[in-house]
């Protein structure tokens, strides 16, 4: 198979509206701000893609305009399933106003439920969250009344009480590494950090 070398705005531009993306990064660590940067401008010029299901498990931004905030714009993600909002504020604010499907659930229970989902796996069943307002005898996760669907069940295993996150399918994620060589193979030796890179590479894939 022939190489093909993509620069951020052509890689962007394989993202399909309806799309479920993941995105990786702590804070500002890992992020991929030139992805995110070149998706934004995309949205902007041309309204694609749109509706998009966003998925992450850190929070990451600034608080301000960079990482996730470039996703704040109506009409981009439809559904936002996440672990931490207060470095994304623009998104966070749409999800206030009902304008984007809300979803907080555990950051770590998210990492692990990327790993289940690259291993074509039904989800995470753990005592996490358990009557917490991921409980969906209380909100099961949902942060406004547009939000409908159950993505949390409560079962019984074993005689106890459990939560059952679901897996859900993700086309796309959007990773941040040092090096890449001809093969697509990842490098994140001057990262602070590698996270679910790995979990997600597979997951998307």
């Amino acid at each position: 198979m022939a190489l093909k070398l993509l620069t951020a705005a052509e890689a962007v531009g394989l993202i399909k509206s309806g799309d479920t993306v993941a995105i990786e990064g702590f804070c500002g660590s890992m992020f991929p701000e030139e992805l995110a940067l070149a998706l934004e401008e995309r949205f902007n010029k041309t309204g694609e893609p749109h509706g998009l299901t966003l998925v992450h498990a850190a929070g990451q931004g600034d608080g301000r305009s960079r990482g996730l905030n470039h996703f704040g714009h109506e009409g981009l993600v439809d559904t936002l399933i996440a672990g931490h909002f207060n470095l994304s504020p623009q998104l966070a604010q749409l999800v206030t106003a009902g304008k984007v499907k809300g979803y907080n659930l555990p950051q770590g229970v998210l990492a692990q439920l990327f790993r289940e989902i690259a291993g074509h796996r039904p989800g995470v069943i753990t005592h996490v969250g358990l009557k917490t307002f991921v409980d969906p005898r209380l909100e099961g996760g949902k942060l406004n009344p547009e939000t409908k669907k159950d993505l949390v069940e409560l079962i019984t295993l074993g005689g106890e009480e459990k939560l059952f996150y679901h897996a859900f399918p993700i086309q796309v994620a959007l990773l941040k590494a040092t090096y890449a060589d001809e093969d697509g193979n990842l490098s994140c030796e001057k990262e602070a950090m590698t996270l679910e890179i790995t979990s997600l590479a597979q997951a998307a894939h």
